[in-house]
C-alpha cells in the first residue's frame, strides 16, 4: 500500500545534532561569562589605581570615596556572579545583561558625579568616554554574545545621551577655551608644570591608559580566538561523530534488511512449485521499494486438488511491514491446515491472528488489503478486499475488471470483519488470463509525476496476452512499467501475478 515519500533521511540524527549545538552555544557563553567575571577583577583593580592617582593628584576626597563606593558595589556583585557561576549556570542569561548594565551605569554615574563636583563638564566628553567605551567593548566582546553587545550599546547610548543633555549648557566656557588655544599640539594642560589628573593626557596617565588598553586588548583577542576555536572543534567533533553514527546505523540496518529480504524471499512460492500446478500456468514477481517489501502473494496446492492463492499489501514498507507479510503467510497456511471450509472462514481467522499480533504485541497500527482465491475445475472463488481483478477473456479479446471493494475490508484494522466478507465466483475459460497486482504497479510515477494507472496496466495485459508463456507476459508488463517511470525511484513495492488456464 503506497505511502508518500519521506522528505528527510530517517537516519540523520537531526534532534541530537540540534541539542548538541545548543549545548555548545550554552557552554561557550558560560565560559565567556566566567572569563568576563575574572576580567572584571582586573578592570576593578585598574579603577582603584585610577581613583587613587586622582586623589594623589589633588582630586577631592569625596570624589575618591564616591568612586571607591561604586567600585565596591561592582566588586561585591562580581563575587556573587563568580560564586553563582561556579555553583550553577541557571542564572547565566540574567548575569549577561545585568553585568553589562551595572558596568556601564556605575561608570557613567561616577563620570557624571565627577563632572558635577569639579564643575568640569569636559569630563563627560573627554577621557572617560574613551576608556568607558573601551571597557564596554572589552566586556561585551569577551561575552561573545551579539544580543548582549547590542543591549550594552543601547544602555551606553541612553545613559551618555542623558549626561550630554544635562551638561551641554555648561560647555560654552569649555568651547571658548578650545578656540582660544594657540598651539593645537601643545594645549595648555600639557605644559611642563601642569598638574597630574587621572583623566588628562599627562604622560603618566597616558602610560597607564595605554597599558590598560594593551592588556585588555590581549585578553579580548585571547577570549574570542579561544572561544571560536573551541566551538569549532566541538562542532567538528559532533559532525564527525554524527557521520560515523549514521554510517554505522546504515550498515547495521542494511545487514538487518538483507537478512529480512532473504527470509522474505524464502517464503515466497518458488518457480518449481508453480510449474507443478497442472490446471494453471502461474507466474509472479515482486520488486521491493529499496527496502523489505510489504506486499504478499502465495500459491498453495491443497490435498483435495484445490489451488489456494493469496495477494495482499501491507501499509507502508520496510522491516515491520515485512514482518506483517510473514505473519499473513503463516496465518493463511495455518487456516488451510486446519481444514477451513471456506475462504470466508480463512479471512476471519487471519484477521483475528493479525489484529492480536499487530495491535497488542507489535503496538502498531499497520493493516493490509488481502484477497484470497480458491481455484478448482475452472472456477475461481474469491473473498477479501484488494485491488481490482483483471480477467482477460481470450475468446472476446477483451479485459474484464472485477472490483473487490464489496468482497471484504482491510485485514488487521478491527477485531472482527465477519460481516464485511463475501465470496464471489469467477468462471475462467480456456486460455483466459487473470492478472493480480498491488497498487505499486498502478501508482508508479514518471518524471512528470504521472501514475502508470490501471488503464495502462489493462492495455499492457491486452498487448502482451498472446505471448507464449506467463513468464513472458509478466516480463513484458514490468518492462512497460519501468519504461514509463523512466528511472524514477520506486516509492512502493510492485507485485504482479499472472495466471492462465491451461486445461
Amino acid at each position: 500500500m503506497s505511502q508518500a515519500p519521506a522528505t528527510e533521511n530517517r537516519f540523520v540524527l537531526s534532534d541530537y545534532y540540534k541539542t548538541q549545538l545548543k549545548e555548545i552555544a550554552y557552554q561557550g557563553e558560560f565560559r565567556a561569562e566566567t572569563f568576563a567575571t575574572k576580567f572584571r577583577f582586573f578592570f576593578l583593580g585598574f579603577l582603584v589605581i585610577f581613583a587613587t592617582l586622582g586623589l594623589v593628584s589633588g582630586r577631592p576626597v569625596i570624589e575618591f570615596y564616591f568612586q571607591l563606593a561604586a567600585i565596591l558595589v561592582l566588586l561585591a556583585y562580581n563575587f556573587i556572579v563568580f560564586y553563582s557561576l561556579k555553583k550553577s549556570g541557571n542564572y547565566l542569561n540574567i548575569f549577561k545583561f545585568l553585568s553589562s548594565f551595572l558596568e556601564i551605569s556605575l561608570l557613567t554615574f561616577v563620570t557624571g558625579y565627577s563632572a558635577y563636583t569639579q564643575k568640569n563638564p569636559s569630563l563627560v566628553y573627554a577621557a572617560p568616554m574613551v576608556y568607558v567605551y573601551f571597557i564596554l567593548i572589552a566586556l561585551a566582546s569577551i561575552r561573545n554574545n551579539t544580543k548582549t553587545i547590542i543591549f550594552a550599546l543601547i544602555v551606553l547610548f541612553i545613559e551618555y545621551a542623558a549626561l550630554t543633555i544635562v551638561f551641554f549648557p555648561q560647555m560654552s566656557q569649555f568651547n571658548e577655551k578650545l578656540k582660544g588655544m594657540s598651539d593645537v599640539f601643545k594645549p595648555q594642560f600639557l605644559e611642563a608644570d601642569g598638574k597630574f589628573n587621572l583623566v588628562n593626557a599627562d604622560p603618566m596617565g597616558i602610560f597607564l591608559i595605554l597599558l590598560y588598553m594593551i592588556v585588555t586588548g590581549g585578553l579580548i583577542l585571547y577570549a574570542i580566538v579561544n572561544t571560536s576555536r573551541t566551538t569549532q572543534e566541538q562542532a567538528d567533533l559532533i559532525s564527525n561523530t554524527e557521520k560515523q553514527a549514521i554510517l554505522e546505523e546504515n550498515m547495521r540496518l542494511g545487514m538487518e534488511l538483507d537478512v529480512a529480504r532473504q527470509i522474505q524471499a524464502m517464503v515466497l512460492p518458488r518457480t518449481e512449485e508453480l510449474v507443478q500446478v497442472k490446471e494453471l500456468e502461474i507466474s509472479a514477481r515482486m520488486d521491493s521499494a529499496n527496502e523489505v517489501g510489504g506486499d504478499y502473494y502465495d500459491v498453495i496446492p491443497h490435498e483435495d486438488g484445490t489451488i489456494y492463492i493469496g495477494i495482499g499489501d501491507v501499509t507502508d514498507h520496510g522491516l515491520a511491514s515485512g514482518v506483517v507479510m510473514l505473519m499473513t503467510q503463516s496465518a493463511f497456511i495455518t487456516t488451510l491446515q486446519a481444514k477451513t471450509k471456506s475462504l470466508r472462514e480463512s479471512l476471519k481467522s487471519i484477521n483475528s491472528i493479525l489484529f492480536s499480533n499487530i495491535h497488542i504485541r507489535m503496538k502498531d497500527i499497520r493493516n493490509l488489503t488481502l484477497s484470497l482465491f480458491a481455484y478448482k475445475d475452472g472456477v475461481f472463488t474469491t473473498a477479501g478486499q484488494h485491488e481490482t481483478i483483471l480477467i482477460y477473456r481470450h475468446a472476446l479479446k477483451k479485459t474484464e475488471i472485477v472490483d473487490t471493494t464489496d468482497h471484504g475490508m482491510l485485514v488487521g484494522l478491527t477485531e472482527s470483519i465477519d460481516e464485511f466478507i463475501h465470496e464471489h465466483k469467477i468462471e475462467l475459460g480456456l486460455k483466459d488470463i487473470i492478472l493480480l497486482y498491488t497498487d505499486g504497479a498502478t501508482e508508479a510515477e514518471n518524471t512528470n509525476r504521472e501514475q502508470f494507472g490501471s488503464k495502462r496496466l489493462v492495455e499492457s495485459l491486452e498487448k502482451h496476452s498472446n505471448l507464449p508463456t506467463t513468464d513472458a507476459i509478466i516480463e513484458a508488463i514490468y518492462k512497460d512499467i519501468y519504461g514509463f517511470i523512466d528511472g524514477m525511484q520506486l516509492y512502493d513495492d510492485i507485485t504482479v501475478m499472472v495466471m492462465k488456464r491451461k486445461v
